[in-house]
């Protein structure tokens, strides 16, 4: 009889600390997950900021449309050629700087002429209400006239001087189509 009561509080110590392991195995993984939900948290929280300010950046802009890395969400431009859609995309770093992509979307009213625009990088210091451009570079880019519509164009950026962790802006200006005879297509009804 001593035996089996010793027996049963055996197996009930095997199956007490069992449970207790697979309970300390769910609350392991559960605070793995609240961890990495509180990055992605965390993650959201700066982009929200960063599209924050590039909206407050452009709404005040007389000069072209401001790109800020972070904000991962597109500007629109309206230019000579039309509204534009600009975003930055693949910032990485390089030897002398950083490299992005700069992804211009034309509206529905046609295929965009081949242009130039002049694109300046840099730094923001101050507010959005108060601030300076610094250590400032700039560069002219042109494009090749596409024949799709809507039209899509994928502009490489070299920013030799800056590094992607540095970059605090993109603004892009100064559209203007290489050939200076063309004009618009009128707007369809259609388009919105």
């Amino acid at each position: 009889m001593a035996r089996q009561k010793v027996m049963f509080f055996l197996a009930g110590g095997l199956l007490t600390s069992a449970a207790c392991a697979a309970q300390a195995a769910e609350v392991g993984q559960v605070a793995r997950q609240v961890n990495a939900l509180n990055q992605q948290m965390e993650q959201l929280s700066q982009q929200a900021i960063k599209l924050k300010q590039q909206n407050a950046l452009n709404a005040k802009s007389t000069t072209g449309v401001y790109l800020l890395p972070g904000s991962q969400t597109p500007a629109q431009l309206k230019s000579q050629l039309g509204m534009l859609q600009m975003s930055l995309t693949h910032l990485t770093a390089v030897a002398n700087g950083a490299r992005a992509t700069l992804n211009i979307q034309g509206d529905n009213s046609g295929p965009l002429p081949a242009f130039t625009a002049q694109v300046v990088w840099g730094q923001i210091t101050g507010t959005t209400d108060s601030y300076d451009e610094v250590n400032t570079h700039s560069l002219t880019v042109s494009a090749p006239a596409s024949i799709l519509v809507p039209s899509d164009v994928a502009i490489p950026l070299d920013m030799p001087g800056i590094q992607p962790g540095q970059l605090g802006f993109v603004r892009i200006h100064a559209i203007q189509p290489t050939d200076a005879n063309w004009q618009a297509p009128p707007r369809s009804p259609f388009s919105q």
